[in-house]
């Protein structure tokens, strides 16, 4: 039976117009409206825009709330120094041994749904027992379950033996040197358990409507089931579409495509965060400014974010590129410390939480620090200033000065923009490569081979190691060339045009055998080209030499 209902204005934390559309997600669905529409992918270059306007923050809030008060700091001094110490460790040990940062970024990209899961879940509580309902634990369970069981279809999809939902995460591993390391749930369980769930879902989430509707009025429990929806359309519907959906009908889930879509979804759980996290604020500390609290976020969040990439960028004191997996490291590093202190410091059971975000109590007021005279504080706002400048900047110098470069062929303006970019601590392999590539057809032998090392060293790439070996070879040093063409074709082994140059450059070295194999490879990815036909002829009316050299047996 219902409890009485309190005031309307204690249902809602800020509004019931915030709190539908920001507290329980459900902007996300005019936004996805608006990616399926469009029939494009969200454009990459305003995604770190997106992220520092709210995700970058979100991560700024929980600094704020366990390390900018003592009490705080007290309360949470185990995780906030030793579990900060363990990530920490670990995230450095990973920038060099690999293995351990693919292991650190495998437990990020598996945990982080769950951390949105927790965050849906907590929030629909919040909102029933703002509404005066007990909620009996029965009840209690089933809810659980409804956020629980998108969460599993995620994890069975994502932790499968083939491809397919790695890319559907907030991090990427594709041209790093990490890699997602997949528990591998071969198919013929995947499959099975994956229908299994989503059965048990339905049933599920029938339940809990049934059930939350004889506890309240729809006006009572809509929020959350608005969060329930907000749950599947994040979880449950992209892994269960590519079951029923053909990929070229998916979508902003298509391959692809899904990656950017789920930046929009860590985005919206952001946004979220800071829409809880600004009230328990303004309620910890009355008098607070929204505008200030976020301010403030935002610094604390893009310090720690930048101080790293800048610290430890090739030039400084690291050895990693951005590019080619210093910024993941960086990004799974900061977020599993986030989540691991946000789960310490939102528990409802915790009397004094629960009655700032369920009674909406003011919190106990503590007794005021004697101030102090500290550099910490003026060091981390400089350092989040800094670090906001350069993503904006960094942001600028791609749209207006590399992007339109690559499209004219403006050289000058690329080289400019690269220079910058490498002073900004975000020197880029692809757009290196492909300033050699612009140079090497202007012929400006020593400025394209110098660009394409660059690239090589940042981000080793098959289309940079084919363009240097077209150069060796200009240069008559065929041997380096072949060198080249092999390692691009070490990195993309069907690459016509590498099996091409690399199975001509082994004829002339007299590699007759490998030249056969390579050029015969080619031949049979493209029959119809007639010059992968003349030179796999002339390979097999040529005759290996009498005493073979050892490359040439191996091949």
């Amino acid at each position: 039976m219902a409890a009485a209902a309190p005031p309307l204005s204690s249902r809602w934390l800020h509004g019931p117009v915030s709190d539908i559309a920001l507290g329980t997600g459900l902007l996300y669905v005019p936004l996805f409206a608006a990616l399926a529409l469009s029939g494009t992918s969200v454009p990459a270059v305003f995604m770190p825009l997106v992220a520092l306007a709210f995700s970058t923050p979100h991560l700024g809030a929980t600094l704020l709330r366990v390390y900018e008060m003592p009490e705080s700091r007290r309360a949470y001094h185990f995780f906030a120094v030793w579990g900060t110490l363990v990530i920490a460790a670990t995230f450095l040990v990973g920038l060099h041994v690999y293995i351990v940062g693919s292991i650190l970024v495998t437990f990020y990209l598996t945990i982080v749904p769950w951390h949105f899961t927790g965050q849906n879940y907590g929030i629909a509580l919040i909102f029933l027992r703002r509404c005066g309902l007990e909620v009996a634990p029965t009840l209690k369970r089933y809810i659980y379950a409804s956020f629980l069981l998108p969460y599993v279809l995620w994890i069975l999809a994502l932790h499968g033996d083939q491809p397919g939902t790695a890319e559907y995460a907030p991090l990427w591993t594709a041209g790093t040197v990490y890699r997602f390391l997949s528990v591998g749930i071969p198919g013929s369980v995947q499959g099975p358990a994956v229908m299994g769930v989503a059965i048990a879902y339905v049933w599920v989430v029938a339940e809990c409507v049934v059930r939350l509707l004889k506890l309240g009025s729809l006006r009572d429990v809509l929020p959350t089931l608005a969060l329930m929806t907000t749950q599947s359309l994040w979880f449950a519907a992209p892994i269960l579409s590519r079951i029923w959906i053909a990929p070229e009908d998916m979508g902003p889930l298509a391959p692809g495509i899904a990656g950017y879509t789920f930046l929009w979804i860590s985005t919206l759980h952001g946004v979220q965060y800071l829409w809880i996290t600004t009230y328990y604020a303004r309620r910890q500390r009355p008098g607070t400014r929204t505008s200030s609290y976020l301010l403030k976020a935002l610094l604390a969040g893009s310090a720690i974010y930048g101080f790293p990439l800048l610290l430890l960028t090739p030039g400084a004191l690291g050895r990693l590129p951005y590019d080619s997996g210093l910024y993941l490291m960086v990004a799974g590093a900061l977020n599993v410390h986030h989540i691991m202190l946000d789960g310490v410091i939102w528990k409802l059971r915790h009397t004094r939480i629960a009655n700032v975000l369920i009674r909406g109590a003011e919190a106990t007021p503590v007794a005021a620090a004697t101030p102090r005279r500290s550099w910490i504080r003026p060091w981390i706002w400089a350092s989040g200033a800094v670090s906001v400048a350069l993503t904006l900047a960094a942001t600028a110098e791609n749209e207006f000065g590399v992007r339109p470069a690559l499209e004219t062929g403006d050289l000058e303006r690329l080289e400019i923009a690269a220079e910058r970019l490498k002073w900004m601590g975000r020197d880029d392999g692809e757009m290196r490569s492909r300033l050699g590539a612009m140079l090497l057809e202007r012929g400006d032998t020593a400025g394209a081979v110098r660009e394409l090392k660059r690239s090589l060293a940042l981000r080793p790439s098959a289309i940079a190691w084919l363009n240097l070996g077209v150069e060796h070879e200009r240069a008559g040093r065929v041997g380096e060339a072949l060198e080249a063409y092999e390692a691009a074709l070490a990195l993309d082994p069907d690459d016509v045009t590498s099996l091409y140059y690399a199975g001509r450059a082994s004829l002339r070295t007299g590699r007759v055998h490998r030249a056969r194999e390579l050029l015969g490879r080619a031949a049979e990815l493209e029959p119809e080209r007639d010059d992968i036909r003349r030179s796999l002829d002339a390979a097999l009316v040529r005759r290996p030499p009498t005493a073979a050299a050892p490359d040439d047996r191996k091949g």
